[in-house]
């Protein structure tokens, strides 16, 4: 393994134009795994952005979504900052390629505007600060100022014009069949809902159901459509009569989008040889050149269906050992429920620095239940203001919340980027592990819940006052009533002084669009952005 990686040290470049007739090797980068600054073999950014040939990725329409993504993370946060010099000039000129390209294509100008804006912000952030200290010098701040002015102007000067009147054939000259087969081809659903608006054919087709349908097939397996449909009692029915649109966003807001199928192109890992490259253009595996290493690996019990595997941005720059700076939403389910949907409908609130982690309770007898066993965070007697509790059920699974958030914080991540957030009964154990736990948390979002033990209250709060609450509440919930939602929302403001109540006309005990919007704009506003 090491002579591979000591091997791929040399330039490609340089093996090829020994010998004319060699093939051209394919962008790849050999990486040392779990690699620090202090030992050898140390991955570097900038040798690794080089190998894979970024720059010139920017330009193929398959990667240029993924290299966006990647810098988008560098740009926000203190990632571009951590870099030495010369990756930070290298980077920039990505993102000046990245101007370049829109502007020539007149195509994701709102992809560059974004970069802009937080270009914008990081000129704005490290001019507050003293130089020679996170980009080393003042001539290299200058450097760095004059390429992002040049990125500004390019972006403030491109005009998308329409195409001149001898330019055939026009998308809406195109015959129906063919622009359907175009819009079967789109994978973004915001990217269909908005094409919608272009012209009332393109509306019309993007209504039809096999488009969503296959849309559905693309993103989803078919356990979990299954599991939607027998959901919307739509098991039996005939397939001409489902509403695809609405069974695809019901998946979505279930099961989420697996972030690899968000770009055409994603960058994999090849574990047999420790390798990354783009998928299109394959690697000089050390299986091709050894052929019974696989039957080795096999041998000594390392076999792994998955040779390789996709890597998101942010994984890719954990590699190299920059670590964006996570927001940890800990998300617990309702009763009889289970982690595993709840995380992956968290989907809609992920962004690439966030990190959800949704448990599964422990499986129990339930007294409301009749005795019968669910998962269950602590025992229901009944969801009544009145009725006892169950005071020390409550008190265990509190803390065991509590170790999931010092875990977290054990691994580096500080109290005010932890979010506590659960639905019913997993709403009630957020706000109770919430209030009683020591250090300031981001937030915690309730959903259709109350306060658990709320006599106890404020006497047993540990918490600051002032750690923020969302408490959403539909006024139709049959189970967990909404006077008992408004009474709990009563409690908490009185004792804390940033706690908000929000109402959803018409909703039961179940989550919504509005509602995960509300939620999205409570995180981003109560964590910190560094």
């Amino acid at each position: 393994m090491r002579c591979i990686s000591e091997c791929s040290n040399t330039s490609d470049t340089e093996n090829d134009n020994e010998n004319g007739d060699s093939e051209v090797v394919p962008p790849h980068c050999h990486i040392t795994l779990k690699c620090t600054r202090e030992i050898a073999g140390f991955n570097g950014l900038g040798e690794a952005v080089r190998r894979l040939d970024f720059r010139s990725s920017v330009r193929d329409g398959r990667r240029f979504n993924y290299v966006c993504a990647l810098l988008r993370l560098l740009v926000s946060g203190k990632g571009i900052t951590s870099l030495p010099g010369g990756a930070q000039r290298l980077l920039l000129q990505m993102l000046e390629e990245v101007a370049t390209h829109v502007s020539d294509s007149q195509q994701n100008i709102n992809v560059l505007r974004g970069l802009v804006q937080q270009l914008r912000a990081l000129v704005n952030q490290e001019n507050q600060k003293c130089w020679g200290k996170p980009l080393g010098s003042q001539t290299l701040w200058a450097e760095h100022v004059q390429t992002i002015q040049r990125i500004q102007d390019i972006a403030s000067q491109i005009e998308i014009k329409e195409p001149g009147p001898n330019i055939r054939p026009k998308l809406h000259d195109l015959p129906e069949e063919c622009v359907r087969e175009i819009i079967l081809r789109i994978t973004d659903y915001k990217d269909l809902e908005a094409s919608a608006s272009a012209w009332s054919l393109m509306a019309a087709l993007i209504s039809e159901q096999r488009v969503w349908r296959e849309l559905s097939h693309y993103h989803f397996t078919k356990q979990q459509i299954d599991v939607i449909l027998e959901k919307m009692c739509l098991q039996d029915t005939k397939e001409r009569h489902r509403n695809w649109q609405a069974i695809y966003h019901a998946l979505r807001k279930m099961y989420g989008v697996r972030e690899e199928l968000q770009y055409a192109e994603i960058l994999a890992f090849c574990r047999l040889c420790r390798c990354l490259f783009w998928p299109s253009a394959g690697h000089p595996c050390i299986v091709d050149q050894c052929p019974d290493f696989r039957q080795r690996v096999q041998e000594a019990g390392n076999s792994n269906n998955n040779e390789t595997q996709p890597v998101p941005p942010a994984k890719f720059l954990q590699y190299f050992s920059l670590i964006i700076d996570y927001l940890n939403l800990i998300f617990l389910h309702g009763l009889g429920d289970t982690g595993h949907g709840w995380a992956t409908s968290m989907g809609a609130l992920r962004t690439a620095d966030m990190k959800v982690i949704c448990p599964t309770a422990p499986n129990m007898p339930v007294t409301m239940n009749g005795g019968f066993r669910l998962n269950s965070w602590f025992d229901l007697k009944s969801i009544s203001i009145s009725d006892p509790e169950d005071e020390e059920g409550i008190k265990k699974a509190t803390r065991y919340v509590h170790e999931l958030i010092q875990s977290e914080m054990k691994s580096g991540i500080t109290s005010n980027r932890i979010m506590l957030g659960g639905f019913s009964q997993g709403g009630a154990l957020a706000l109770y592990a919430g209030l009683t736990f020591a250090e300031p948390l981001a937030g915690v979002m309730a959903l259709s819940c109350w306060l658990p033990l709320h006599k106890s209250f404020p006497s047993v709060r540990k918490c600051p006052d002032t750690v923020p609450i969302l408490q959403c509440h539909g006024d139709c919930d049959p189970i967990v009533f909404y006077k008992f939602g408004q009474l709990s929302s009563s409690v908490l403001k009185s004792f804390m002084k940033n706690s908000h109540f929000q109402t959803y006309q018409g909703l039961g005990h179940s989550s919504c669009d509005p509602e995960l919007s509300d939620m999205k704009k409570f995180i981003d506003d109560h964590v910190p952005r560094q």
